[in-house]
Parts: structure tokens; C-alpha cells; sequence
């Protein structure tokens, strides 16, 4: 192996996504929605990718995972995955939130803002607002969840918003002056970005503890008012 092997995986949104690359070289990524539980599913996905390829998990160098917000089972099944993996073979894993990994391809619209949206059901979304300068798309938000009307007093323009989340927020985004809608792509989690995204970070030396993002309370801790962080 010349290079860092590298796993990184999205389950925090619709889609199983599972990429493996050589440093910043993707090698293949697979994308899958499944009925099953993800838990049973991703150890599957994983192995397969690895054995297609002639590799095995001992043959990882680093893991990169997306933390949220998104599905709250998903990004916990995910990162439990991850960090378990981490530990068993003691190589670096890397937390990347969800919506940075969104707007990392349309980092190229300089002078833009981004609005990726997820939908967070509940009638909400999931969001941030970025500005690209430079080929980067930089975070100037934090991580909320809002709904649709509550949107047009936080937009700026000239603003891109796409994602999950834009066909709920139809109605309400296109009122507002400067705003264009994406409807169709941009949804998932792009494998190969995500690969850039997490070594990019890896290689700064940007490693923070990978903790869940998960943009607002869960069921259960608003109903029994337990804490459900690990």
C-alpha cells in the first residue's frame, strides 16, 4: 500500500454512504438505502467495500465519519461504528458535521452564500449558512433547527439553498429576494468530498473529540428529559 487507506461513511441522512480512498484518491464509493436496521447493515457495507477492493479493516490508516445533524439514530449508529473501529485498531477517526460535507461541492460559486437544508421532520430543517471565498465554503452560522416561515429573516443574498429540506421550504424561500432553489441533487453526502474534507482537517491537525451534532433535542429528552449524549 503507498498510501493512507482511508474509510469514511455518512449514515446521517437518507442513504448508507460508505467511500474508501488512498489518501485523496477516491477509490469507489457506494451509496444504498435499505430497510434494514443500519446497524446490521453498515459492518456489511464496510467489509464488502474493503474486500472488493482486496483489503481488510487491519488495513485502514484513518476513519472520517459525519456527526450530524441529520437521522438521530443514524448519526449515532454511525459514530458508534466508527469510534468502536478507531479504538479496536488505534488509528485517528475524524468528526465532520454533516452540513459542511453538503457544502463542500458548491464551494466553487465564489462569492455566494450556501444554505444546505436537511429535513429534520416535525416540519423542521436542519441548517447553516456559509460564504464561499477563495474555493472554500466557511461556516458562518451555527448548526439550527428552524421551520420554513422562520427562514426569511435569516437569509442573506445572493444565497443557493439546496438539500433535503428545500422542497419543504418551498413555499417560504420563494418569497424571498436573491434566494435560488436547487431542487433535484446535492441531497447526500458526496463520498470523495467527504474523503477531502476529513483529511483536510486530519492533516491540519484539527481533531476534536467526534461528538454527535444533532441540532435539537431527542424524543427522549424531551418526553423523560434524560440526556442521550455519549
Amino acid at each position: 500500500m503507498s498510501g493512507r487507506l482511508v474509510l469514511a461513511l455518512d449514515n446521517s441522512l437518507d442513504f448508507l454512504n460508505v467511500a474508501l480512498g488512498e489518501d485523496g484518491r477516491l477509490i469507489e464509493e457506494r451509496q444504498a438505502r435499505t430497510d434494514r436496521l443500519s446497524s446490521e447493515v453498515l459492518p456489511l457495507r464496510v467489509a464488502g467495500l474493503l474486500g472488493d477492493h482486496g483489503y481488510s479493516v487491519a488495513d485502514l490508516s484513518v476513519l472520517i465519519v459525519t456527526l450530524g445533524p441529520g437521522s438521530f439514530t443514524g448519526v449515532r449508529v454511525g459514530l458508534a461504528f466508527s469510534k468502536g473501529l478507531a479504538r479496536g485498531l488505534a488509528i485517528p477517526l475524524v468528526g465532520v458535521p454533516t452540513l459542511d460535507a453538503l457544502a463542500l461541492p458548491l464551494a466553487f460559486l465564489e462569492g455566494e452564500y450556501l444554505c444546505p437544508l436537511v429535513d429534520a421532520k416535525k416540519g423542521e430543517v436542519f441548517l447553516a449558512l456559509y460564504r464561499v471565498s477563495g474555493g472554500v465554503a466557511a461556516r458562518i452560522t451555527g448548526f439550527q433547527a428552524l421551520k420554513p416561515p422562520e427562514l426569511e429573516s435569516m437569509m442573506p443574498s445572493p444565497c443557493i439553498c439546496f438539500g433535503s429540506g428545500v422542497r419543504l421550504c418551498g413555499r417560504a424561500l420563494s418569497g424571498i429576494e436573491g434566494v435560488r432553489t436547487i431542487e433535484d441533487g446535492f441531497q447526500r453526502v458526496s463520498g470523495e468530498g467527504l474523503l477531502k474534507l476529513g483529511l483536510s482537517l486530519y492533516d491540519q491537525g484539527s481533531l476534536p473529540q467526534a461528538s454527535p451534532i444533532y441540532g435539537r433535542k431527542s424524543e427522549a429528552e424531551i418526553k423523560f428529559g434524560v440526556n442521550v449524549s455519549p
